[in-house]
């Protein structure tokens, strides 16, 4: 029907454009501490850029949702406000066949979150992750000033002549990281690369002396290239030992197996039934939204209360999903409250809109009442 592929299009579009500000609005807030990771650590824009892209999945479950039950509101608000829901009950068109746009739209919102739940968020997230281990585990290149000394890391002070873009020039680096003796660097230019996770400074054209703790002079080392790994201790990580939930298989968060430790198995547990239930969401807020507008007479002095009553159902439907994954964290048995949290509103949506009747008398009192 044409009045529902219209109705169809203002929701989607509408939520398209509610998500936008949501997203809008949370990345100007998270992404404040990427900003000051990337700036403290000199990084390219492109990791700021790629670190922002690779969290929104996980912000995603949260704002489409929400844009989804905002829209039905907005959307129905305005065509009662024109009359067009008027002229659709008018002509006889019962509430389940008027909520087959905000079905449709469920429908499609939950299949897209469900596939942003199982394949999107893990790897994006494992590529945020990744990345944000590599800077935070860098060097902060950006403290490295034209003639200052500085401790890039303990024990370890590096001072430049100048500096053009990732080239350094007029180098002296004093490193004191083992106790048994102390090195001594200088070198014409030099530049930072990495070699197996760790922050590596290449030195051109240099020399290389040592002298051991009680200041009597060693071997002194003239190079045309050499390497020196910066790291705080000989034990530092290059690789991240532990793989966060997010980024994680729903598999591997249901299997007792894939957890590090037995205590983390049940933090797991209720994230890998949050992320099977979560989807539906998209579905079950439309729907519970749609229900409650489109049954009874659709008046517009009933809808302040519709409204309330609507923001109130979607809080409680939030609140209870929060809740039960709570639960399940203290006890896994309590596993399928977490599912009933989001499928009990989309089963009591459709038998409210399966019960309700409408008839032409509804109409003839909406008409008096507009």
């Amino acid at each position: 029907m044409q009045f529902n592929l219209y109705i169809f299009n203002q929701l989607l579009r509408t939520t398209l454009a509610l998500t936008s500000v949501l997203v809008g609005i949370i990345w100007l807030f998270q992404t404040i501490r990427i900003l000051e990771l990337v700036v403290n650590r000199g990084a390219a824009v492109s990791d700021f850029l790629i670190m922002s892209v690779a969290s929104m999945p996980l912000w995603l479950m949260i704002a489409i949702p929400i844009s989804g039950f905002i829209a039905v509101n907005w959307v129905f608000s305005r065509i009662l406000a024109d009359r067009e829901l008027l002229v659709m009950q008018s002509i006889g068109l019962s509430p389940l066949q008027l909520a087959k746009a905000p079905i449709a739209l469920g429908i499609l919102l939950t299949g897209f979150l469900a596939v942003n739940s199982v394949y999107i968020l893990p790897a994006s997230f494992g590529v945020y992750k990744d990345l944000q281990f590599k800077l935070r585990n860098s060097i902060p290149t950006i403290l490295l000033r034209d003639g200052v000394f500085v401790e890039v890391v303990d024990d370890m002070t590096m001072f430049i002549g100048s500096r053009n873009d990732d080239v350094m020039r007029d180098l002296f680096i004093h490193d004191a990281r083992l106790q048994d003796r102390i090195i001594t660097m200088t070198a014409e230019s030099g530049a930072f690369v990495e070699r197996d996770g760790s922050p590596t400074l290449v030195l051109q054209n240099g020399e290389r002396s040592e002298r051991n703790a009680e200041g009597q002079s060693g071997a002194v080392l003239l190079f045309e290239t050499h390497s020196v790994t910066i790291t705080r201790s000989s034990s530092r990580p290059t690789e991240r030992a532990t793989v966060d939930m997010n980024e994680d298989t729903i598999a591997n968060l249901l299997s007792p197996a894939a957890a590090s430790s037995p205590q983390y198995y049940p933090q797991r547990h209720a994230e890998g039934h949050y992320r099977l239930a979560s989807p539906w969401l998209g579905l079950g807020l439309a729907l519970l939204s749609a229900a409650i507008i489109l049954r009874g007479q659709i008046r517009r002095d009933l809808w302040p209360r519709r409204a309330n009553t609507n923001i109130a159902s979607c809080f409680l439907v939030i609140i209870a999903v929060i809740v039960t994954r709570g639960w399940v964290t203290n006890n896994t048995s309590l596993w399928p409250f977490i599912h009933l949290s989001v499928f009990v509103p989309i089963v009591l949506a459709l038998w409210l809109l399966r019960s309700a009747q409408s008839g032409p008398h509804s109409s003839v009192d909406e008409g008096a009442t507009i």
